[in-house]
């Protein structure tokens, strides 16, 4: 790759950023409504394959049980996130409060002569705030609902065509079966890494809820709910899952059981997110830790939270479709975990 190829490139990729920025208000929706849809579409395969004596599932028929239970599913995610959020916000004041009488003493026990500013510390253990950044991603969905109803709607009409018009489009049977290829890995790396970080998070989120209400923790639903939801952002997500919980504890315990609370809940994501994803993961994801991070924040810039949680699965995305063309395979074996491009 020659010094111009590499220029036009970064021009390029420069100005695919800028428009996904000015363009987010259109593109989030969308993106959104794509894996809705996938979602809906898996679910609805998953159907097809229930027999009951010798007959299948016809496929109007798993598609409608596919889309009941993927309403039936957000519906009560969402019932349950606005409850707790809502008793959340009711307490903040009184945990505010503590919180005040807390670093006050601990400023006056440690004979400071400059204040600590209290303000901000305030300001970042913020009950209220927390509990509205939670719910973040649920109003973003919820304020595209009706576009994103729209495009789910119409991409579920399209759907069974789609092979006609790759075959009509692509009319090589090599460079067809090649597309076909390219689709069915993308398509199979994501479904991998969606079902899997899913299970994953809602067993981080099951256990870390158990240890919750032993300990007497308050509002212990709700830090199941943030954790399970957290744990899709990589990396940063699970450490602030596992902050947040120990921190607050506090207003309830003192210090050692805050730290025992944060040791357990530590373990917890250790060995769940350093043994247990990675190896139930396999290859399927094969991107460099450093990459992730990288993309989390230029995710993040771009499209907020709803980009913090869309990074990895479009940087799978990217690199599968790098690693197919000669011309970009080198960075495709950059951003990969090993160099090992399949």
């Amino acid at each position: 790759m020659n010094i111009q190829n590499f220029s036009l490139g970064l021009l390029a990729s420069s100005i695919i950023l800028y428009f996904l920025y000015i363009g987010q208000s259109i593109i989030i929706p969308l993106v959104i409504a794509i894996i809705i849809w996938y979602i809906i579409i898996s679910l609805t395969e998953a159907f097809k394959k229930i027999k009951i004596g010798s007959i299948k599932i016809p496929h109007w028929l798993a598609l409608l049980f596919s889309l009941a239970s993927f309403a039936i599913i957000a519906w009560i995610f969402v019932d349950f996130v606005n409850k707790n959020v809502q008793e959340v916000i009711i307490a903040a004041p009184s945990y505010q409060a503590k919180f005040q009488s807390i670093f006050t003493n601990l400023q006056a026990s440690l004979n400071l002569e400059e204040q600590i500013s209290l303000q901000q510390i305030l300001e970042w253990v913020n009950l209220s705030t927390i509990a509205t950044t939670a719910a973040g991603i649920v109003t973003t969905i919820a304020g595209f609902a009706s576009i994103i109803f729209i495009y789910v709607l119409f991409l579920l009409l399209e759907y069974h065509t789609f092979n006609e018009k790759i075959f009509k489009l692509i009319p090589d049977k090599k460079k067809r079966d090649d597309s076909t290829a390219l689709i069915n890995k993308i398509s199979k790396d994501i479904n991998t890494y969606i079902k899997i970080k899913t299970f994953v998070s809602f067993l981080t989120a099951l256990l870390c809820f158990i240890v919750l209400s032993i300990m007497g923790i308050q509002f212990a639903g709700f830090w199941a709910v943030l954790i399970f939801v957290l744990n899709f952002i990589p990396n940063v997500g699970s450490l602030i899952a596992v902050i947040l919980p120990g921190l607050f504890s506090l207003v309830q315990y003192d210090l050692p059981h805050a730290f025992l609370l944060l040791l357990i809940l530590t373990l917890i994501q250790m060995t769940i997110g350093n043994i247990l994803e990675p190896r139930l993961m396999g290859k399927s994801l094969n991107l460099s830790p450093l990459v992730i991070i990288i993309s989390l924040v230029i995710w993040g810039s771009l499209w907020g939270i709803v980009g913090m949680f869309l990074c990895v699965p479009i940087m799978v995305i990217t690199n599968i479709i790098l690693a197919k063309f000669p011309a970009t395979k080198p960075i495709a074996i950059l951003l990969s975990s090993r160099g090992d491009i399949i």
